[in-house]
Parts: structure tokens; sequence; C-alpha cells
């Protein structure tokens, strides 16, 4: 039997009308969550959270809504180091902004100028193809293709043209920005 302030909880989850996100939830009651359940289901709960939850509450015979957007937004903070959260397992106020040398600051403020900010980051097009570079690039590609499908869709899309928009590089770099073009494609 699965203590009922879990099951409330995996509910308001589900619904969207929790005070917290689930990895914040985990944090505060991993203990309880470890003796409430087996190792094996406490992993999918950990690493499949809403998959695992939906099974729970669906095996507790308790009824839910889904709330698609919770569920997404889940999913996305997900994404991010438990650093970039704060208590309440959200991001933290300012921190996108932060990122990437400020280029989503400068999305919201200058809008499309901020490739400027995008190409002084990547060091583009000088020294591109540097390995530090290169992984630049793939760190952008991953938190933009996050912001199109969970996040922020104008900044994902956003951040896609800009590397879809640099020119063959006879490198790495060119696997980066046929993904990215293709997923400007898409999602025009």
């Amino acid at each position: 039997m699965v203590d009922e302030r879990h099951l409330v909880y995996f509910k308001e989850l589900l619904e969207g009308n929790s005070e917290i996100s689930f990895r914040a939830y985990l944090s505060n009651n991993e203990d309880s969550l470890r003796k409430q359940f087996s190792p094996a289901r406490f992993a999918r709960l950990k690493f499949k959270s809403i998959d695992e939850i939906i099974k729970i509450l669906d095996e507790e015979k308790i009824s839910y809504i889904i709330n698609d957007q919770a569920i997404r937004n889940e999913k996305y903070l997900a994404t991010f180091h438990p650093d970039a959260l704060n208590e309440k397992g959200r991001l933290k106020e300012g921190f996108k902004d932060t990122i990437f040398n400020g280029i989503v600051h400068d999305f919201k403020t200058k809008g499309e100028d901020a490739v400027l900010t995008l190409h002084k980051y990547i060091e583009f097009p000088k020294n591109i193809n540097h390995k530090k570079n290169i992984e630049k690039l793939e760190d952008i590609e991953f938190f933009a293709a996050t912001e199109l499908y969970l996040g922020d869709k104008n900044l994902g899309l956003f951040l896609l043209k800009a590397l879809a928009s640099i020119e063959r590089q006879f490198s790495d770099v060119d696997d980066i920005v046929h993904r990215a073009k293709e997923a400007v494609i898409k999602h025009q």
C-alpha cells in the first residue's frame, strides 16, 4: 500500500496542481519513496517519472485528468542540472538569461540581432571548427531542441535557425547545421 501523501502528490502533479516539481519532491521524499517501492520501481520512478506515476495511480485505482502542459513542463525541468533549479524544482530566476554568454537575454531584448551574440560565443567564423566550439554548438543544439519541444518554441526555433544559417565548414559542424536545418523545416 502506497502512502496516501505520495498518491495525493502524484495526482496533483499529473493534473498540474502541484506546488513543486517531481525532482524537488523526490529530493525531499527519497527515503520514504525508497521504502514504499522495490528498487526497480523506484529507479523507474526516478528516471521515467511520469510513466511510472501513471502506472502507480492506475494500480491504486485513483482517477486523474492529465494536464498536458504540466507534464510537458515536468519533462522540460528534468533536462536541467539540479544547480539550475530552485528549492521547488523550478528554474532559478534568470538562469536561462545567463547561459551561452547571455544569448537568451539578448533574444528577449534584441530579437533576431541576438545571432551576433551566438556568433561571438561560438567564435564564428574564425574559430568555429575548434573542438570547444563544436561542443558549444552541440550544447546549443540540444538546448534549442529542448526549448522547441518543451519550453519556449520561439527561442528554440530562433537558435535552430541561427545554427542552420552557418555555411558549410567541411567539419563536424556540418552535421549540427544539417540537423538544425531539418528541425527548422519540420517546424515551419
